[in-house]
């Protein structure tokens, strides 16, 4: 199969608003008909191809929640309104609970609109990565007069003044850990579960699927592919990310 680099992903983790209150019912949301026209007055253009044609045109384009941001309400949201905007595809955490939030808000997209579905991508690791980590650190180890310059840095709003770390909204960025005038941060890392990924693969709401790799230790990833087994076998594409350059296997 041939390879592809991927054409543009846009990361995005900012809060779009409240939460949704049913995507999938509106009887409740009195306001549905503005929001139509809203979206009929931007003329949102219709998507004729699909993803992997966009894919082998160079137009690809990914929206990336990230790979273990895992706030559910900003997950759906962004869903629905980059469903709304075309994307090919929207990477996630491979996590049940996130997949369920993106597939929620591209439903609550095509109800408004009728509009092409985007590939749902779910992102593991095969060995200690940047992308699979997150800040913690014990608020009651912090100092009264701490200026708490990691709160101020955060782009996730992730750090609270009492509560430390919200463990869903943190991303793993690192802006916080050199930060601290205590040394109190630490970055926890993690390895996804490859018995739980694979259960997420044989979902039939799962597309695709993105492994990060250093590429040094060719042994960790024949692990974490054989253990994958047949999980892939319906998979419409894999996704390989080393280092800093990305490509894909178009398998479906």
């Amino acid at each position: 199969a041939p390879f592809n680099k991927m054409a543009m992903s846009i990361p995005c983790y900012a809060s779009l608003g409240t939460k949704l209150q049913d995507p999938l019912n509106y009887s409740n949301y009195n306001g549905v008909e503005k929001v139509k026209s809203i979206i009929k007055k931007t003329v949102i253009p219709s998507v004729s191809s699909s993803p992997v044609e966009s894919l082998q045109q160079g137009n690809w384009v990914k929206l990336i929640c990230g790979a273990n941001f895992e706030d559910l309400v900003d997950i759906r949201n962004l869903s629905l309104v980059y469903t709304l905007a075309g994307v090919d595809c929207i990477d996630c955490a491979a996590e049940a609970s996130v997949v369920n939030a993106v597939n929620e808000g591209i439903e609550a997209a095509r109800a408004l609109v009728p509009i092409r579905r985007p590939w749902v991508m779910i992102s593991v690791n095969d060995d200690e990565d940047l992308h699979f980590r997150k800040a913690e650190f014990d608020p009651d180890d912090c100092p009264q007069d701490c200026l708490r310059p990691c709160e101020k840095v955060c782009p996730a709003n992730a750090i609270l003044q009492k509560g430390g770390v919200l463990a869903e909204r943190c991303y793993g960025c690192g802006r916080c850990l050199p930060v601290c005038p205590y040394d109190k941060i630490r970055a926890i890392t993690y390895v996804r579960d490859v018995i739980a990924t694979a259960e997420l693969l044989e979902r039939d709401d799962v597309d695709a699927i993105e492994i990060h790799t250093s590429g040094r230790e060719p042994s960790v990833f024949k692990e974490l592919w054989t253990g994958l087994g047949n999980s892939t076998a319906n998979l419409k594409l894999v996704a390989v990310c080393e280092a800093v350059t990305l490509f894909s296997i178009s398998i479906g």
